[in-house]
């Protein structure tokens, strides 16, 4: 009786938990999507007309125009090449007999476990003691680093799962290890390597620390926000937070949607 009391209280306060946790992460940003269409200029209540004025704004307003552009360009570029490396490196670790393979393992995994602001100021640092400039080419590589052990993580389940037998085959008939991989493991990943690209891409696109950290001029969307609220608010900051909302979470949900139809084999 005590334990089943027990139970019920345990089940009751993580529900409250939950419930909390959910209304302080997404109690800011239904604040920013309501006011996004607010004639007013300030957030503040009572709520004035209704208005999608800021939105036909930041459509006219070049430097968000820019800033998206770099932002989509440079997730783009990062998540086709975590993809790239995390296929073959989830191969690796799933395949080869390598020394100390969990600590290499261990060191690629990494990244997820580190603050950003570290591997920005690591890689500001040692990019400086080299003499390399802050450019946009290594806000790729930076952000490629960022979200690499996504990909590698995602990849080597679907690899794990893809019976041996066929590569097995392929290899006794004559075929060689690389024409194996991409015409026998390649293709049973494609839903797992589309999942992830998009997967990675988000990540990639709503970074700002690396990005920060790593170029100078060239201004990616989120910088182009910080810069924003900086330099004084903008309802305009509100209608792109709520358009770059929208997209990463269809991006992220969609990943998810082809993971998971992958697993249960729908």
């Amino acid at each position: 009786m005590i334990s089943l009391v027990v139970n019920r209280l345990t089940y009751w306060a993580l529900c409250l938990i939950f419930v909390f946790t959910v209304v302080i992460i997404y109690l800011p940003i239904l604040v920013m999507i309501v006011f996004s269409f607010n004639s007013g200029r300030y957030q503040t209540l009572p709520f004035r007309e209704f208005t999608t004025f800021w939105y036909v704004r930041t459509l006219q307003d070049q430097s968000f125009s820019e800033g998206l552009l770099t932002s989509l360009t440079i997730a783009a570029g990062a998540s086709i090449l975590a993809t790239t490396i995390g296929f073959f490196a989830a191969y690796a670790f799933h395949k080869a007999r390598i020394p100390a393979k969990s600590w290499l393992y261990g060191i690629v995994l990494a990244p997820l476990a580190v603050p950003l602001i570290l591997i920005g100021i690591g890689m500001r640092l040692q990019l400086n003691g080299l003499g390399v400039q802050p450019a946009l080419w290594l806000v790729l590589l930076g952000q490629t680093v960022y979200v690499l052990p996504l990909a590698v993580l995602n990849l080597r389940v679907r690899i794990a799962s893809i019976p041996s037998s066929l590569e097995e085959a392929a290899l006794s008939l004559g075929a060689s290890r690389l024409r194996a991989i991409f015409e026998i493991i390649a293709p049973a990943c494609g839903m797992t390597l589309f999942a992830t690209i998009l997967l990675t891409f988000t990540f990639a696109f709503d970074e700002f620390v690396i990005a920060y950290f790593l170029t100078n001029f060239e201004v990616t969307l989120p910088i182009k926000i910080w810069t924003t609220l900086v330099t004084g608010f903008d309802p305009t900051v509100n209608a792109v937070g709520t358009g770059v909302f929208l997209f990463s979470v269809s991006l992220g949900l969609s990943a998810q949607f082809l993971l998971i139809t992958r697993q249960t084999g729908r």
